[in-house]
This record gives structure tokens, sequence and C-alpha cells, in this order.
């Protein structure tokens, strides 16, 4: 199997991205979900219909990896991007293939940059308005043992924000930039990643006779500080998709959010 086959791609299928989707919508936003595969649509329907909200939310197959299916949505009314795609790839970085890292970069950063020049210097440009929320995580902030690739790839994220944001300021054009760093939360996201994470391995790998270990305490921590109820970071991502304001960055759970912080302060 490819890359693409083995790691689940955290659109707007379930999890974070739905929730946030459907809270948009009870507002009286439309709003258009990208799902990565086929099959993904008609359940994300079912779960939208049971809201009554199937007249508000329209949904595609959208693989942010594919120059065409990027420029598929191209004509869509769009005055605000959520860039939520990622993968997880998990492993020790001294047994990680360097593919499965570069395809890593290539969802979570390289085709999520792609969607927002394709948006941000074209038709957000000609429409001298615009916004591009950009989520990240605090794992890219403070970095997680045996997930240094998808940690990567969210410092990565933030980097480019900050500059963006910097950068479309010295424009005479009204584009927000927006950053969304979520903590710990139970969506099956990371659960995948920790389940993958022997499958792309060199064969050499150093920290094989360990594996097993590792899995299991990062599946106790995950399951003692991921929180199920999504409100938290729902209501950030809504707030910085609505919000004029010029705050930047957004946080959620608090706690988690300020641990990230005092990190930042102290490593």
């Amino acid at each position: 199997r490819g890359l693409g086959d083995v790691y689940k791609r955290q659109g707007a299928a379930s999890g974070i991205g739905l929730t946030t989707a459907l809270r948009l919508a009870e507002l009286g936003h439309y709003v258009y979900i990208g799902v990565h595969l086929e099959n993904q649509v008609e359940s994300c329907l079912e779960k939208i219909r049971s809201y009554g909200l199937e007249e508000r939310i329209s949904v595609q197959v959208l693989d942010i990896t594919d120059p065409k299916s990027r420029h598929q949505i191209f004509d869509l009314d769009i005055d605000c991007l959520i860039n939520n795609a990622a993968i997880g790839v998990g492993g020790a970085l001294l047994d990680l293939s360097v593919d499965a890292i570069r395809y890593n970069f290539e969802v979570n950063v390289f085709s999520t940059i792609e969607l927002i020049q394709l948006y941000a210097a074209s038709l957000f440009l000609k429409k001298k308005k615009g916004k591009v929320v950009i989520i990240s995580s605090l794992a890219g902030v403070v970095p997680i043992p045996f997930m240094s690739s998808y940690s990567a790839t969210k410092a990565s994220l933030i980097s480019f924000a900050t500059a963006l944001r910097k950068e479309v300021k010295l424009l005479d054009i009204d584009i927000t930039v927006k950053l969304i760093e979520p903590g710990i939360y139970y969506t099956g996201f990371n659960e995948v990643m920790i389940d993958n994470q022997e499958k792309y391995l060199k064969p050499e790998a150093i920290f094989s006779s360990i594996y097993p270990e590792i899995r299991r305490k990062q599946r106790f921590f995950f399951h003692l500080f991921g929180k199920t109820n999504l409100d938290s970071i729902e209501r950030k991502i809504v707030t910085a998709s609505l919000s004029d304001s010029a705050k930047f960055i957004y946080r959620a759970p608090l706690f988690q959010g300020i641990v990230a912080k005092l990190y930042a302060l102290f490593k």
C-alpha cells in the first residue's frame, strides 16, 4: 500500500473539522467540506442530515496533494479558508523512513501552502478580502518524542503562518491570518498515528524491541490527557474564522495551552 493508504488524513470528515463545520452552519454560514476519500462523502452527509443542516453544507472529495483536485474548488465563493487536512507519521526519528517523513510534510505543509497560495494569491487578492485559518498543533510548540515528524510539520506551519501574517500586512488588502494550536483531543487521529508507527520504519529499526512498550505508554498518555469533548477547540476555530480582532493565536484546551506557553518560555 502507498503511504496515503495507511495514514488517516484529518480533514472535515470527522472530529474537529466536522464539528467546526456543523457549528458554522448552525450560525447561518454556508460551509464547503473537503474529505479525502469518496467513501467518506456519504457517511459525512449522514451526520450532517442528522443535524438538519444539509442545506448549508456541501461535501466534496478534496485531495490537497493533487493539483487538479485543488483547482476543482477554485470557483467556489470562499471568504474564509480553513486548512485542517493533516496526517500523523509516528516513530523514532532515527528509525523513520525518509519517504514517510517527506510524505508527512507533503500533506501537512507543502500541499497546505499550495492551497493557501491558490486562494490568497489569486482569489483573495482579486476580492481584496479574505481570511486564512491554519490548523497547527501544540505539538508544534512542544515536540512529542516518537512523533517528531508530525511535530515538525506543525512547527513549520506555525512559522509559515507567523511570516504570512506579517507579509500580508504590507499589502493594501484585507487578508487576515489566524493560527489554531489544538492540544490533545480524542478523535482517533493520534491512535491511528500510534498504531501505524512501525509500518514505514527502516528495516534496521533501532527501537524495534521497545515499540510495543512505547505504544502502550503513548496510548495511556493520550487517553489520560485527551479531551473527548471538542467544544473548546471548536469555539476557538469558529471565533478565529468569524472575528475581525487582531488576535493571531488560538489555543485549547486552556491548561494544555498554558503548559505549552511555559515550555516555550523555559525550554
